[in-house]
């Protein structure tokens, strides 16, 4: 019975006519019982009394509907204005951004009285989201994390990367207050996160990497019970779960958890972080095993995010770091390898540059470039072109062209080609110390 009535909609023809049929049905049955109360004799009625078999049987007929029209119907979800184009994005998920943050905001200035925020409010603000200081983590025998450092400005995008096992999701279960560092300080919005209480809490909202629903709910019923855990109540729970169905493109969607796509999961994941407005969401792989449409859904929602709120966004797929992040931390081994904004670390990699090279015969120019003082390496790639690493780009770029020529070569392109953050994350894996 339940999967047919997940399955079939009360609006559905077959549904409208079996309503029709018992409705029919039902008249008929007390059309009938009052026509025989009226010609029956009351010493052949049970109770020998007819006025009250008269009056349960309309009671009866009276009773659901009244209930229904008392308690059981809804206040219908207060109609989000038009808003206008929001910065730094395009498109509705910007603007569900900002109309989740804005009116976040609108309401605690009203809950603080529109009281200019006191000095230690600016110093906090102002002050790192997230700051860990030589944090350990140790599991019986085992390291997971090893002295790890690092500092996140708030408001940023940081994308924190490393391979399997190489510490992120202990890092993240430390942040939210799910697990208590070896030794070390991490310290989420300038408060230490060991002893932190639900204060602190509330200001965090945390996707997991496997994230869990209720099955049986629909979207909208999974936020309002999550809004309702930060004490949410009535239009404004109604107004942020609008906010959240819209910026998770899932606005209108009635059907029930279980039948969504793992995009779809992962998008109310993430509206399900947002619904207390943190000011810092802990992301743990959230494009992991997505399709491509399903990842660039989910990082649209984390780029709206940019200035709004802090995302500690953890990976290991390295084109989605450099799509959003603002800056990455790179670890392995529980240790921080690198720390910076991504083209600083392109730029830091070795002080080595790079530059694409096709002429009509690479293995000519190969021969021709052995014992040049401004070439470290050379690299043949699938297509045949050449690509050259140097540590002086400037003497390259005006020594190439001459060399070319004095072969008598077809030069056909030779550009700078920028590294990419896998060639850093690579180069700093694998010849970190074990």
């Amino acid at each position: 019975m339940r999967l047919i009535a997940a399955s079939v909609s009360i609006g559905s023809p077959l549904i409208v006519a079996l309503l029709a049929v018992l409705a029919l049905v039902e008249l008929g049955l007390l059309a009938w019982a009052l026509l025989d109360l009226a010609k029956r004799p009351a010493d052949r009625v049970a109770g020998g009394s007819r006025l009250l078999w008269l009056l349960l049987c309309l009671f009866v007929q009276l009773i659901g509907p009244l209930i229904y029209l008392a308690v059981g119907r809804l206040p219908a979800a207060p109609r989000a204005l038009p808003r206008p184009q929001a910065p730094g994005g395009e498109g509705h998920v910007a603007r569900a951004a900002a109309a989740l943050y804005d009116a976040a905001a609108s309401r605690a200035r009203g809950a603080a009285g529109d009281a200019p925020p006191g000095p230690e409010a600016d110093a906090e603000r102002l002050g790192p989201a997230v700051e860990l200081v030589g944090v350990r983590k140790v599991f019986r025998t085992t390291a997971a994390l090893d002295g790890l450092s690092l500092s996140v400005p708030e408001g940023s995008v940081f994308g924190f990367l490393g391979p399997n096992g190489a510490g992120k999701t202990t890092t993240l279960r430390i942040l939210a207050g799910l697990a208590r560092p070896s030794s070390g300080a991490a310290r989420v919005l300038g408060r230490d996160v060991s002893g932190a209480g639900g204060d602190v809490r509330a200001l965090i909202g945390y996707l997991p990497d496997v994230p869990a629903f209720y099955k049986w709910m629909t979207a909208p019923q999974y936020l309002r019970f999550a809004g309702s855990l930060f004490g949410l109540r009535g239009d404004v729970l109604e107004a942020r779960v609008a906010a959240l169905l819209d910026l998770a493109g899932l606005a209108g969607v009635g059907t029930r958890i279980g039948g969504f796509s793992r995009g779809m999961k992962q998008r109310l994941g993430v509206a399900q972080a947002l619904v207390n407005a943190p000011r810092l969401l802990l992301l743990d792989e959230p494009t992991s095993a997505l399709d491509p449409i399903g990842r660039r859904e989910v990082l649209d929602m984390v780029a709206a995010l940019r200035g709004r709120t802090t995302v500690f966004f953890s990976t290991h797929i390295l084109a989605d770091v450099e799509r959003v992040c603002d800056t990455v931390a790179i670890i392995d081994h529980g240790r921080v390898a690198a720390h910076a904004p991504i083209d600083e670390l392109r730029r830091r990699r070795g002080g080595l540059s790079r530059l694409a090279v096709e002429v009509d015969e690479p293995p000519l120019l190969v021969a021709a470039l052995e014992g040049a003082a401004w070439l470290r390496a050379v690299e043949v790639a699938e297509d045949g072109g050449l690509r050259l690493a140097t540590d002086d780009l400037e003497t390259a770029q005006r020594e190439l062209p001459a060399l070319v020529a004095h072969l008598g070569l077809a030069l056909r392109r030779l550009e700078s080609d920028e590294l990419s953050l896998e060639d850093v994350f690579v180069d700093l894996v694998e010849g970190a110390p074990r």
